[in-house]
């Protein structure tokens, strides 16, 4: 879900759970008149008010409902288009391949790959943790080199950038018990 309809659905829920409060309130009969805020301001009473607001709430629930039953779509590249048809590869599955090249090298504990499309080919991301035991810069380096000329082998695909992020060093071996 995009932020925009992240922002339509709370504030949406909000209001919607803002109405079935005073709703309830006002069937327990803690409350006498549910509509005692619109008697202080006479603008909502105007019908045209009424009619856009509820216009609005019906658009945004509609808005809603659609981005909630429209398939996902995976994203997928399209490394080769031939005479028999086209070849795709799709996005996990070259962040599982980026994964699998980085796992492979010592010193590296855990890895995330974030693959995104570029006009050119595709940019890499990765949030990587570490083992205190490597040099940060050369790891950095061969990991980077590796994961540009073995994407291209597996997949034909150009990849642009590659960013790697120590989010940890973490200790060198884990401890078994």
């Amino acid at each position: 879900m995009r932020p925009f309809d992240r922002v339509l659905l709370f504030i949406y829920s909000f209001c919607l759970t803002i109405i079935l409060i005073i709703a309830a309130l006002w069937e327990a009969r803690w409350i006498n008149n549910p509509y005692f805020f619109l008697w202080e301001n006479k603008l909502f009473l105007d019908p045209g008010v009424v009619f856009v607001f509820l216009v609005l709430f019906i658009l945004i629930g509609l808005r809603l409902f659609w981005v909630s039953i429209k398939p996902a779509r995976k994203k997928q590249i399209i490394v080769q288009e031939g005479a028999l048809g086209k070849v795709r590869v799709a996005i996990p599955a070259i962040e599982n391949l980026v994964e699998k090249i980085v796992g492979q090298n010592s010193g590296v504990r855990e890895i995330k790959a974030q693959v995104t499309t570029v006009p050119q080919g595709i940019g890499i991301k990765m949030r990587a943790t570490v083992t205190p035991d490597i040099q940060i810069p050369e790891i950095s380096r061969v990991i980077q080199e590796k994961v540009k000329e073995k994407v291209l082998e597996v997949t034909g695909i150009t990849v642009q950038d590659v960013s790697i992020l120590i989010n940890s060093i973490a200790a060198k071996k884990l401890r078994v018990e």
